[in-house]
């Protein structure tokens, strides 16, 4: 009896590719077309505008953000309530997600005959996803796509939609949705991933987008079959026309047909042509993209190297300002620190109208103010700043005298002086009694029962007051009263009378006896 041996069956294997970049890898076709059909990443990652930018961060060995922003949609996609989406966390997200469709008895990429399950891609493994080369990365997001297409719902209704299947036909009234049309980016016609055309040895041309990368390669249901990129720029692309037309067949001779291959040559030659005009706008596109980047760029390391106060200052901040403008000799004095009792003392002496023994020419003020003067040319400020007008505000850096050109203040205008208005200029109504010049109208002007007296012996000549008697009335009383006036006289004839010294008067008047009253300010 003839034993028979068992063969075992193994699936369909494809052999190891020696591609030595993704650009000769199809996952980077697949990958990148699912981007451009099923998502809006091209829109919102910056940088991601051709395939040429992803394969750059797939060889890339440090965080991106193209491949944080791409993982991060594909496991939302899969997982809608995952939060840890950050550069800093998306390795280890990965690694779960995956991890747990790995445990399920669905076959990946990553299932093993021997173990008759899947094995966990990231077990032993001492890196995270971007320190790895971009053989792994490119396949776990093969893997990723191939799960969205199974498991997302999001995925499965674009498909469904497009492909018009309908669910829960037993409900008639949900009417379903009829299909996209053509035009639409969800349409059958722009989600199925289709070559362009082939050539006469059977070759096909494959793009992703409208950007000048071109890719051929032979029949894709063979595990023979190869993948390369023919393509990347626009000159590149223009030598592939050029190649197909000088390998293109022969024009017929008459009654010759063309083989069906021959055809494929020819439209392919024609609709690779009819491309450049969208290429051209593509490669516009990407161009001020690009420059926009590389603006945004330079102005992030500009303010990285731009100074900026990060402390407080230590320094007293100098509130007077134009210091610099002022030369040395401008005759201002700055404060100097002054013990308490010279300030008392200088400030009684203030108070008393003396000025300090010893002090020399006070200096003029610092500040640059000026007074605004209206229309008269006249000064417009408060009342109380004719006070101050012509001295320094400080006590403590005494006063200054007044400009040789400033007039004394005007006398309050009281019941005396109504009369005074009705003369043009009182100030020149002016007469002489007892060698003493007075007005005789204004609120200064002598009264009728007044007599002036001439100046006092021993007293400093003022020009501003004059000293005025009134005689004491006729009558017991008025003896009386002239008594007490006698003695009051001669008890502050060693003191001073309202402040002022007194001397009894010389002269015919003297004997009269006249009241002395006090002082009474007249303008010479």
């Amino acid at each position: 009896m003839a034993t028979s041996s068992r063969i075992e069956k193994k699936g369909h294997v494809c052999p190891p590719s020696n591609a030595i970049h993704p650009a000769d890898r199809w996952e980077s076709l697949f990958v990148y077309s699912f981007i451009c059909k099923f998502t809006n990443l091209r829109s919102k990652v910056e940088g991601l505008e051709s395939p040429m930018d992803f394969e750059e961060a797939l060889m890339s060995h440090e965080p991106n953000d193209i491949l944080t922003r791409v993982l991060g949609h594909f496991i939302v996609n899969l997982k809608p309530q995952t939060r840890n989406l950050s550069t800093d966390q998306i390795s280890t997200t990965v690694q779960a997600v995956l991890a747990e469709f790995c445990k399920t008895n669905e076959r990946t990429i990553f299932w093993d005959d021997d173990r008759n399950a899947n094995v966990d891609p990231f077990e032993g493994m001492d890196v995270g996803f971007f320190a790895t080369n971009w053989d792994f990365k490119l396949k776990i997001l093969r893997q990723l796509v191939e799960l969205q297409l199974s498991h997302s719902p999001e995925i499965k209704a674009t498909i469904d939609r497009a492909w018009g299947v309908v669910h829960n036909k037993h409900k008639k009234n949900q009417q379903p949705a009829p299909p996209p049309e053509p035009s639409d980016p969800k349409s059958r016609q722009n989600l199925v991933l289709h070559p362009i055309g082939q050539d006469s040895q059977r070759k096909r041309f494959w793009i992703a987008d409208d950007s000048p990368r071109l890719y051929t390669s032979t029949n894709p249901w063979k595990i023979t079959a190869t993948f390369q990129t023919i393509a990347s720029t626009r000159e590149e692309y223009l030598d592939v026309i050029e190649t197909l037309k000088a390998n293109a067949p022969p024009e017929l001779k008459k009654g010759q047909k063309r083989t069906k291959p021959e055809t494929s040559h020819l439209n392919l030659i024609t609709d690779l042509e009819s491309r450049l005009e969208k290429i051209d706008a593509e490669l516009a596109r990407v161009q001020r993209v690009r420059r926009k980047i590389d603006q945004k760029r330079a102005l992030l390391a500009q303010a990285e190297l731009r100074q900026t106060r990060t402390r407080r200052q230590t320094q007293k901040p100098d509130y007077v300002y134009n210091n610099e403008l002022d030369s040395e000799d401008d005759g201002g004095d700055e404060y100097t620190y002054q013990e308490d009792g010279q300030d008392e003392e200088y400030d009684q002496e203030s108070l008393n109208g003396g000025t300090r023994r010893g002090q020399g020419s006070l200096g003029t003020r610092r500040s640059a103010r000026t007074s605004t003067r209206n229309s008269n040319n006249k000064r417009e400020s408060s009342s109380d700043s004719l006070l101050w007008r012509g001295e320094r505000r400080s006590t403590r850096l005494g006063r200054g005298e007044p400009p040789k050109d400033e007039r004394p203040q005007k006398r309050a205008r009281t019941e005396d002086s109504v009369t005074s208005d009705q003369s043009s200029d009182p100030s020149l109504a002016k007469t002489q009694a007892n060698g003493v010049k007075v007005k005789t109208s204004g609120a200064a002007a002598l009264k009728p029962t007044e007599i002036a007296m001439e100046q006092i012996a021993g007293k400093k000549r003022s020009k501003f007051w004059v000293y005025a008697v009134e005689p004491i009335p006729s009558g017991p009383q008025s003896m009386e009263a002239s008594s007490h006036v006698e003695d009051d006289a001669m008890d502050t004839s060693e003191g001073p009378v309202n402040g002022h010294e007194y001397t009894p008067p010389s002269g015919p008047e003297s004997g009269n006896g006249m009241a002395i009253i006090d002082p009474i300010p007249a303008h010479s």
